[in-house]
C-alpha cells in the first residue's frame, strides 16, 4: 500500500529556547488527519501541552507526532524514542497479569480476598478478584499520602486490609488504586514471582516492550526519560523517585509512546491470553469497567474504550479505543499548562482530536480514502 509521508517540523521560542517544536508523521494525505495536526500544532504553540501523539486505523499509524521538549534546560526535543510516565494505565498490566493468572488457572476471578489473606477483617474477606478488578469492590481509593511515601508490601497489606469500606462490595463503583495494589500482591501470591518480575517475564519481554518498565528499572535509560513540567515541581522525573508500595499495582510505570500503542493493540486483540482463550481484558466487570482496567464511556455519541492517568510534575497519558472505526488514539504527555492542568490528556483528545476523527464526512483509509502518490520530506 502506497502512502503519504509528510515531516513538518517547526521550532521558534514562547519563554523556552527551542521547545515549541513539533515533528509529525502524516501517513495519509486526508483532510481529517491534516486539519489534526493544524489543531495539535496550534495547541501545542499555545502551551497547552507537550509530549507524544499517535493515531492508528487497525493496524495503519495514521498520524503521530512529537511536541516540545523531554528536557527543557538541556533543550532535548521529545522524539519516538521518549520514555514518560503512564500513570494509571500501569493498571492495565496489574489486570493483564491478574486475567493471565486466571486462564492458567493459578487463581479464579471468583475468588475473594479471604482466600489469599484468612486473617482479614469480615467485612473485607468476601470481596472478589472481579469486584477489585472493576472498581466495585468498596475499598477506598488510598491507602497512601503520596506516591512516594516509603512503604513495603506487608505495611501496604495491611493498611488496605484494615481501611474502612466506603460501600459494600458491589454496591457501587468507586474508582481504587488501594484495589490495585492488593491485586499486584495478589499477584505474587499467586505466581511465586515479584509483580515486577511477573511482568516483566510475561507481559514485556513477549511483546518485545523494551522501553517499557518501572520507576528506577535498570533496565531501561534515564537519560531517556522526559521531565516533567506542570504542577508545582518543574523539570523533575518519577522515575528518579522510585518505587514503592505505595504505588506497585496502581501506577510507576513510564513507556513510549510505540511501546504503548502496541501495548494497547495487545490488549485489543487479546494477544496476552492463550489462543485458545477469551479475550479478558474486553470482558465487562460492570457496566462502567471492563476486566482490563478499561472504562467505557461515551463521547460525541461513540462509544469509547479508555484508560487514561496523570501523575506529579505534569505527566498525563491516555489509550482510546472507538471499536465501530477501529480507532486507537494514544497520548503520552510530559507537560501542561493551565488551561486543563492534569486533565489535559482527557481534554486534549476530547475536545481538539476526536472531535476530528469521529465528525461527520471524516473519511478515513477503511472509508475507501485513497492515498496519494509517493512523496517524503525531512
Amino acid at each position: 500500500m502506497t502512502t503519504f509521508l509528510f515531516v513538518l517540523t517547526l521550532s521558534g521560542c514562547s519563554g523556552v529556547p527551542d521547545c515549541r517544536n513539533v515533528s509529525t508523521s502524516i501517513q495519509w494525505d486526508n483532510g481529517a488527519i491534516v486539519g489534526l495536526a493544524d489543531e495539535l500544532q496550534r495547541e501545542h504553540m499555545a502551551g497547552t501541552f507537550d509530549g507524544l501523539v499517535l493515531v492508528a486505523e487497525g493496524d495503519t499509524v495514521l498520524f503521530s507526532s512529537a511536541y516540545g521538549c523531554a528536557d527543557r534546560e538541556g533543550a532535548v526535543k521529545n522524539s519516538v524514542a521518549t520514555i514518560s510516565d503512564m500513570g494509571s494505565i500501569a493498571k492495565t498490566f496489574t489486570s493483564a497479569a491478574v486475567l493471565q493468572l486466571a486462564q492458567n488457572e493459578r487463581l479464579q476471578l471468583s475468588d475473594t480476598v479471604g482466600d489469599f489473606y484468612p486473617t482479614a477483617p469480615d467485612e473485607v474477606k468476601p470481596i472478589t478478584i472481579t469486584q477489585l478488578l472493576g472498581h466495585s469492590s468498596g475499598l477506598d481509593n488510598f491507602h497512601n499520602d503520596s506516591d512516594f511515601e516509603v512503604m513495603n508490601k506487608a505495611q501496604a497489606e495491611s493498611r488496605i486490609l484494615s481501611m474502612p469500606l466506603i460501600s459494600e462490595p458491589e454496591e457501587k463503583i468507586t474508582y481504587s488504586n488501594a484495589a490495585y495494589t492488593l491485586l499486584a500482591a495478589i499477584v505474587e501470591k499467586a505466581s511465586g514471582q515479584s509483580f515486577q518480575e511477573y511482568i516483566h517475564a510475561n507481559l514485556l519481554i513477549p511483546l518485545n516492550l523494551t522501553s517499557t518498565g518501572f520507576y528506577q528499572d535498570t533496565r531501561l535509560s534515564e537519560g531517556s526519560m522526559a521531565r516533567g513540567y506542570g504542577g508545582d515541581d518543574q523539570g523533575s522525573t518519577t522515575f528518579e523517585k522510585g518505587l514503592t508500595w505505595a504505588l506497585v499495582g496502581a501506577g510507576g510505570m513510564v513507556t513510549s509512546v510505540a511501546d504503548l500503542a502496541s501495548w494497547s493493540a495487545a490488549l485489543k486483540d487479546g494477544t496476552i491470553f492463550p489462543a485458545d482463550k477469551p479475550n479478558l481484558a474486553f470482558t465487562e466487570a460492570n457496566e462502567r469497567w471492563l476486566l482490563g482496567s478499561l472504562a467505557q464511556v461515551e463521547i460525541g455519541g461513540e462509544s469509547v474504550i479508555q484508560m487514561g492517568g496523570s501523575t506529579d510534575y505534569g505527566y498525563t497519558a491516555l489509550i482510546q479505543f472507538v471499536p465501530n472505526r477501529d480507532l486507537l488514539i494514544v497520548l503520552l504527555l510530559n507537560a501542561h499548562d493551565s488551561k486543563y492542568k492534569n486533565a489535559t490528556h482527557h481534554r486534549l483528545s476530547r475536545n481538539h482530536i476526536l472531535p476530528i476523527l469521529i465528525s461527520e464526512g471524516a473519511e478515513l483509509p477503511n472509508n475507501s480514502m485513497q492515498p496519494t502518490a509517493d512523496a517524503a520530506s525531512d
